[in-house]
């Protein structure tokens, strides 16, 4: 999730398991420590675009590595916190922030290996969106009230509310789950899997996600607690598979590490193709749940050996802010 998140969410971990420490001291420190396994976007190369994906959410973020990475959070804090807390109390405190930011990051769409060394399974329970303010918003208003009134019991009910909201954000994706898979039946079609993820900063809203083989389809889920589900239907685009393309081995062994990183939810977007080249877009994220449209994807020309770029669609038009709109609030765009 974002860094205010994992700091905040950090920071509930460590004084939960560190009751004995000062109270500024563990929340700073469990705060630092769930932040911490983000520095892995520092890994990357101007030669390889892909080396910051495929380092991004991996080793820092799985649990066996939260040992050593709270370690390394405690020894750069220990000069500045040595006259407040032991240096046991401070790795601790930095542990536990450190190995909240994996697991909750699993709760997220984006998928995290949360199981390296052991597996290179990329988990991504798809609860929830990687910025949800109505998650983050209360913890940080029930950490700042901790603070300020030194009362550990505004923590615990921060606790309350997460554990309150991923449990509502877990029932909402089974049942958008079941909406896809339900609109799949009623229309005799036969799929090679299914998934729903959460729309932008919501539970409300999803993207439901259909693979035939061939082709995919999205639907927009919009889900109210005691209502039946409300289906629009998306867009459907044909699959793309790396070993269609003729390329030499470097682009190929490329175009897989993509397919890895995006779960083979690849597929052609053309209007984002320079012009003789190609453009292979990720087809898990768009700002509108029914729209084709990439949040990012990979460029390349296959005649052109000097490699792919990684390019992100950052300018959202109007148009899908105002459908991701429309859609949210149930009016039919």
């Amino acid at each position: 999730m974002d860094p205010v998140s994992q700091g905040v969410f950090g920071s509930l971990w460590a004084q939960a398991g560190s009751r004995r420490t000062p109270l500024k001291q563990t929340l700073i420190a469990g705060w630092l420590g769930g932040m911490a396994p983000d520095l892995d976007v520092l890994i990357r190369s101007s030669s390889d675009p892909l080396l910051a994906l495929d380092y991004h959410r991996h080793f820092t973020h799985s649990i066996a590595f939260a040992p050593i990475g709270g370690l390394v959070v405690a020894l750069a804090l220990w000069p500045l916190m040595k006259r407040k807390l032991g240096f046991a109390g401070l790795y601790l405190c930095c542990f536990l922030g450190y190995l909240s930011h994996g697991l909750l990051d699993a709760f997220t769409s984006y998928g995290t290996s949360l199981f390296l060394p052991f597996s290179d399974l990329r988990l991504a329970l798809n609860w929830i969106s990687v910025i949800d303010p109505l998650f983050t918003l209360p913890l940080l208003l029930l950490l700042g009230i901790a603070l300020f009134t030194r009362q550990r019991a505004w923590l615990w009910g921060g606790a309350v509310w997460a554990t309150l909201y991923l449990g509502a954000a877990g029932f909402q994706h089974a049942r958008a789950v079941d909406a896809t898979r339900q609109w799949v039946h009623s229309r005799g079609i036969q799929v090679e899997r299914l998934v729903a993820k959460p729309s932008f900063a919501n539970i409300v809203l999803w993207r439901g996600l259909i693979d035939t083989g061939s082709h995919f389809q999205t639907l927009a889920i919009r889900l109210i607690p005691g209502r039946e589900p409300t289906i629009t239907v998306g867009e459907r685009v044909p699959t793309f598979k790396p070993e269609s393309v003729t390329a030499d081995s470097k682009l190929r062994n490329d175009l897989k590490r993509f397919a890895h990183f995006s779960d083979d939810w690849l597929f052609r977007y053309p209007p984002a193709a320079e012009k003789g080249g190609e453009f292979i877009g990720d087809f898990r994220y768009a700002i509108d749940p029914a729209s084709a449209r990439p949040l990012w994807g990979i460029s390349f020309d296959p005649t052109d050996k000097t490699g792919m770029q990684f390019v992100r669609l950052r300018q959202v038009d109007k148009s899908a802010r105002e459908q991701y709109w429309q859609r949210l609030m149930g009016n039919t765009p």
